[in-house]
């Protein structure tokens, strides 16, 4: 991204157009076309459809910590925090029209950006998993150091395959699960 350009209005483009008709459909000149800039500041300031598609990927998971993030500090107990940040993360990606279709495409990018390359959007949620877990007490009351990390990968193995034994599909599902299973596993004093 270009550091000095105010990139917001291309990211809301292609969000809406990768909402409206999918990635695979979406052209930069589409994007160009929403945005009310010609396709050449597109790939100036974002770079080919790859790198439009990583920027939207990283903003839209930067938008879930900062909402995950205010969702955790209305809790008080660190098992509540735990709870309600597992089951808002799910059910957030769950709602959002252009994430679901990120999870449905079929283009390279996106399915490499959420399998094999996936570090990416991991690292970031791991951090958020850290600083959730600990709130504003900062301490790591952790059974295992790499806790926040195992928390992290089976969310996004849930996002990636919603469907198998547990039932896993309201929000108050989601709450009841981590309940009983994440949050004896996160914390020492839960």
């Amino acid at each position: 991204m270009h550091p000095d350009g105010d990139d917001g209005p291309i990211l809301d483009a292609a969000f809406e157009l990768f909402g409206e008709v999918g990635i695979a459909r979406t052209t930069i000149g589409d994007v160009a076309k929403r945005a009310k800039v010609n396709r050449v500041t597109v790939y100036r300031r974002i770079g080919s459809k790859d790198e439009l598609v990583q920027a939207v990927m990283g903003r839209e998971s930067a938008r879930l910590f900062a909402s995950l993030a205010a969702v955790a500090s209305e809790h008080s107990s660190p098992a509540e925090r735990i709870v309600h940040g597992f089951a808002t993360t799910i059910d957030s990606v769950r709602t959002n029209p252009v994430l679901l279709k990120m999870f449905d495409s079929e283009s390279p990018v996106v399915l490499e950006q959420l399998t094999t390359n996936a570090a990416g959007l991991l690292a970031p949620a791991i951090r958020a998993a850290t600083a959730i877990s600990r709130g504003e007490s900062g301490t790591e009351d952790f059974v295992m150091p790499e806790a926040p990390e195992i928390v992290v990968r089976l969310v996004h193995s849930i996002l990636l395959t919603p469907s198998a034994a547990a039932p896993l599909d309201t929000y108050e599902e989601l709450v009841v699960f981590a309940r009983r299973n994440v949050v004896p596993m996160l914390t020492l004093n839960a």
